[in-house]
């Protein structure tokens, strides 16, 4: 018997290959990392009438299955479960929308959503593991610029990454995001060219 085994589905190859950028920038905080264009289209807009960053949708859409759940927010406001682009997420992974604070993954469509990263879920010190990993969409992510000086494990001494139209308060949440190791959250900042930065728990920033 000979067995062949199937072509992968754009879908899937997104997948595997968005995995191996998330991965690779977590592991490697200030990389910058280049996403795949995301196989999905006719996404719902947000409630200000503006196409959400598809390639950030895709990439947080990857980590997602059955058994994971979500909260996604645009500007300062959580979007609520019967809004369109909430139902279209859960359609396509089967992952429940709960309460943000209970939330595993977190997507926030523009960068003024930061004001909300104090209240997800940070872990506790029995199960660490379990605490929100977030998705935050910024303007543009500049390779070495100097908007963020970061530290910490995976960091040979020190590195800079710059971000385009974030403001210094927004700015300020990202840095003051909870992360008290082996408590916090995850961050991973993907722009509308599809390039990605990680920034674990681990990291200083300033």
């Amino acid at each position: 018997m000979t067995i062949v085994a199937a072509t992968p589905t754009p879908l899937e190859r997104f997948n595997g290959l968005a995995f191996r950028v998330l991965l690779d920038c977590l592991a490697r905080p200030g990389k910058v990392g280049q996403l795949p264009p995301p196989p999905v289209a006719d996404l719902p807009l947000l409630p200000d009438g503006t196409p959400p960053n598809a390639v950030a949708v895709a990439a947080c859409l990857s980590l997602l299955d059955q058994t994971t759940s979500f909260a996604h927010a645009a500007g300062e406001e959580w979007l609520a479960g019967d809004h369109p682009l909430t139902r279209w997420i859960e359609l396509r992974t089967n992952a429940r929308p709960v309460a943000p604070a209970a939330a595993d993954f977190a997507l926030l469509h523009d960068p003024a959503g930061t004001v909300l990263l104090a209240t997800l879920n940070a872990g506790d010190l029995l199960t660490p593991e379990r605490s929100c990993t977030v998705f935050i969409c910024v303007p543009e992510i500049v390779p070495n610029g100097a908007t963020l000086r970061l530290c910490g494990p995976g960091i040979a001494s020190e590195t800079t990454v710059g971000l385009g139209g974030v403001a210094p308060t927004e700015l300020a949440a990202i840095a003051a995001r909870p992360s008290q190791f082996p408590l916090g959250i995850d961050i991973f900042l993907i722009d509308q060219q599809g390039r990605c930065v990680g920034l674990p728990r681990t990291t200083q920033i300033t």
